[in-house]
């Protein structure tokens, strides 16, 4: 036998079910609402950052220590440690009877043969920062290659870091590693819309997971036979984990600019000037000259108080709190025509 709802559960059910759909208008359809009718703008202070996100491979100048006997190593240099050249990183405690061991690493140690910057010293052969972390491809993420790297070979490479730190060393085996940290690169690639927006030799912050880094874009270069544009930016700053890592996410922040926030709406031209229409005290829209400093799709940051134009002359522009039209193409057009009666009431009097 099926229980049958009460009148009153009936009715809880039908107000719970009217307040999930008052509680959905409120959250999900008011607001866009609102944004509708919402016809001013009032300007308030705020900043813009302009910043693309890629991922970002570091490049420097590697040297890779070799054991040449087997034994028992002791580190000599903490890992992270700025050191100098012929400083003693480690030191290692031949056996006796070492036997016929295979060395360990293989893949790495295969991967750089021939390179130059193999060195059985136990000394530093360079200054930089000591590492105990190599990947085998030392070789390759170096300046000499970094212009003409491309994307798909880049982003295919199976970058598996591998630590080095250990009791007893096989002759043959990689043993540590000195990164040059006096300057170094970083690459990446980005669309075209975004490398038609930088410049050889502009100031940059590179948004890195250790922090951030001033940077210099060192070259923008097409690849061939590709839409992706190469991007090289030179540094000279400490890194935290320069000499650990190879490929990072990184922000590239072309300009965080600080001044009044506006919607790109707001803005319109009237006869090939900038502005925006402010509601004055006596509810009239009048057109003000601005001066935009940055802009993204969406909003852009402008002058307060005063600028001054390209001919040098000082303009006075918007202040914080002034109320602007969001939707300013009436306006405009009202103005216009009011204008052009006022020119043409001036011809009949002349």
């Amino acid at each position: 036998m099926k229980n049958k709802l009460t009148k009153k559960t009936k009715k809880a059910i039908c107000i719970y079910i009217a307040a999930l759909l008052i509680l959905y208008v409120v959250v999900e359809i008011l607001p866009r609402v609102t944004d509708i009718f919402e016809t001013t703008q009032v300007l308030e202070p705020g900043n813009l950052k302009l910043s693309y996100e890629t991922k970002g491979y570091l490049i420097k100048e590697e040297s890779v220590g070799i054991a040449y006997e087997t034994g028992q190593i002791e580190y000599l240099t903490e890992v992270g440690a700025a050191i100098k050249r012929g400083h003693p990183l480690v030191a290692v405690e031949a056996d006796k009877d070492p036997g016929d061991k295979t060395p360990r690493y293989e893949d790495y140690t295969e991967r750089l043969a021939g390179y130059d910057g193999l060195y059985s010293d136990y000394s530093a052969p360079i200054s930089g920062v000591f590492s105990l972390t190599i990947d085998g491809y030392e070789d390759y993420f170096i300046p000499e290659n970094m212009h003409t790297m491309k994307r798909h070979t880049v982003e295919h490479i199976g970058l598996k870091p591998a630590e080095l730190e250990r009791k007893s060393v096989i002759r043959g085996e990689p043993i540590y590693k000195v990164t040059w940290d006096d300057y170094w690169y970083v690459l990446c690639w980005v669309e075209k819309e975004t490398a038609e927006t930088y410049t050889e030799g502009k100031s940059v912050i590179l948004e890195l997971p250790e922090g951030e880094v001033n940077a210099r874009i060192h070259s923008i270069e097409k690849e061939e036979n590709s839409d992706d544009y190469r991007v090289i930016f030179y540094l000279n700053v400490y890194y935290e984990a320069l000499a650990e890592s190879r490929a990072e996410d990184i922000s590239i922040v072309t300009s965080d600019n600080e001044g009044l926030l506006i919607d790109n709406k707001c803005i319109i031209e009237k006869n090939g000037q900038t502005g925006v229409y402010v509601v004055n005290k006596n509810g009239d829209y009048v057109f003000t000259r601005i001066k935009v400093i940055a802009y993204d799709d969406k909003h852009s940051v402008i002058e307060d108080v005063t600028f001054y134009d390209e001919e040098g002359n000082q303009v006075y522009t918007v202040d914080v709190y002034d109320e602007v039209l969001k939707n300013p193409k009436g306006a405009l057009e009202k103005d216009l025509q009011q204008e052009a009666k006022e020119a043409e009431q001036s011809d009949k009097e002349d």
